[in-house]
């Protein structure tokens, strides 16, 4: 057993076992409308459906998410002990996972919160219905597979692993005014099916088109390129990732100068974004964990692996994207910027709009398929498009028969993944375990746990365990991860 519980966690522990006193778990969202009420009507359904995509971008779901599966990779280096999130960052940079970790807490119940949510207008909109409102229900739909998605990558062992035939999380597609402590954990197999279903039904529905803060039958075929790539399924992968390379009326990547400020956007209405989480309110300010706003310290830096990778190319755009700064020991650290503030915002660095899927994932999902699959040329062929797009040329593109010191196409591909969605929602993470491939930070600083660690992808710190209060109860406890 990894488990360890610090003393820092009792004052929690005990106020967790205090009100919830291993009752049913109440993982009842607060929105402007009472979904305990039966809905009705579209202005209703609507505001329900608002208040959903209110729950999918709170700080502590998505931001909370961020941190968990992008602390957890070779891309990120703390620079001192000090979190300015307490355990929100620094547990999970450090592997040092403990049942009582305040943002797995909150990771779990916001999940299930807005699952419950989704599923109150899921179950309200009948199937003939009129296509507005299908088109509500596709979007709860994939808010649903979303929420799904984040739980299994967090408490579930990759999918590559024995099949998906490994404890994953609750199933629960039915609404209520509570959800009940189950018994028992579907598989990952079984989630990611439930997941499937839920974006093959939502791409179907879907048949309006709004602006990318929207689901949308495009987000539905992203994200299930997506989940296929994890599954190992190459061919749904490729066939997923090219209806949107395809869409060229609606989706390009973006270029040049836009492409260098493109991260400083809400990404609402570029023709690069799939699916994004819009904040323009101030709010969204858990993501600046991650990059250079945080006055009092900057904590997770860019590592020098990345750092030395990310600057082979002659003139790489993507370099725009870092920012060299002084900590408060003087020392010279590089961050992202791919968490700034919205130019037309008069406001702090807090506020962020993070693209969610993006056209440069289609084609780089695609890429690796294809390298799978044996088909060298498609691969490197959608990996120079990625580095063309970035201003790079000549000897810094690929041939298959000059890899430029790489030994796979693979390995090409999955380089190119790692430089161009560094900090962008774990897919770094995602990339190693799915390929069976060590997460190796080799890059020690005197004094700081996990700055010099090696963790296989069968490692049991792969995963996070379950709130403690799922595994605790008097009765219907969950099993714990191991």
């Amino acid at each position: 057993m990894r488990l360890k519980i610090h003393t820092y966690s009792v004052l929690l522990l005990t106020t967790m076992f205090l009100t919830a006193c291993n009752k049913k778990l109440d993982l009842r969202p607060e929105t402007s409308l009472d979904k305990d009420k039966a809905l009705s009507g579209e202005a209703n359904l609507r505001l329900a459906t608002s208040g959903n995509y209110s729950l999918l971008k709170d700080d502590n779901y998505i931001a909370t998410f961020f941190h968990l599966i992008e602390s957890a990779t070779d891309n990120v280096e703390a620079t001192s002990v000090f979190d300015p999130g307490g355990t929100r960052q620094f547990a999970a940079y450090s592997f040092d996972h403990n049942p009582t970790m305040f943002n797995t807490i909150n990771l779990y119940s916001k999940a299930y919160g807005l699952i419950r949510a989704a599923n109150n207008v899921i179950q309200a909109i009948p199937e003939d219905a009129n296509p507005v409102l299908l088109q509500l229900k596709g979007e709860n739909l994939f808010m649903r597979a979303f929420a799904y998605q984040s739980l299994v990558k967090i408490f579930g062992r990759p999918y590559v692993q024995d099949n998906g035939n490994r404890p994953g999380v609750v199933i629960v597609d039915k609404s209520g005014p509570t959800l009940e402590r189950p018994a028992k954990r579907q598989t990952v197999k079984e989630v990611y099916d439930f997941m499937i279903a839920d974006l093959l039904k939502a791409e179907a529905l879907m048949t309006i088109d709004n602006n990318n803060a929207f689901a949308s039958k495009y987000a539905a075929q992203a994200m299930l390129s997506s989940v296929y790539l994890n599954m190992g399924n190459n061919a749904k992968a490729i066939e997923y990732a090219d209806k949107l390379i395809l869409a060229t009326s609606r989706f390009n990547l973006t270029q040049g100068d836009a492409y260098k400020s493109y991260f400083s956007t809400n990404h609402s209405t570029d023709k690069e974004t799939i699916f994004c989480i819009k904040n323009l309110d101030g709010t969204g300010g858990g993501f600046f964990y991650f990059n250079q706003s945080y006055t009092v310290e900057k904590f997770a830096a860019v590592s020098k692996p990345f750092w030395d990778l990310l600057n082979e190319g002659n003139g790489d755009l993507r370099k725009n994207f870092y920012k060299a700064l002084k900590t408060s020991n003087g020392d010279t650290w590089n961050f992202t910027t791919k968490y700034v503030q919205n130019p037309a915002l008069n406001t702090t660095e807090k506020v962020s709009s993070p693209p969610i899927y993006r056209l440069a994932e289609m084609y780089l999902n695609r890429a690796e398929a294809n390298a799978k699959l044996g088909k060298d040329q498609l691969a490197i062929d959608d990996v120079n498009v990625i580095r063309k797009r970035a201003g790079l040329t000549g000897t810094d593109l690929y041939a298959v028969g000059n890899l430029r010191g790489r030994s796979t196409v693979l390995q090409v591909v999955l380089e190119e993944r790692r430089i161009e969605f560094a900090f962008e929602g774990g897919i770094r993470r995602d990339d190693l375990w799915r390929n069976n491939l060590p997460m190796i930070r080799n890059y020690a600083k005197q004094g700081i746990p996990g700055s010099n660690l090696t963790v296989q992808p069968t490692d049991l710190r792969v995963v996070y365990f379950l709130p403690l209060t799922e595994t605790n109860g008097v009765t219907n406890s969950l099993e714990q991860n191991p």
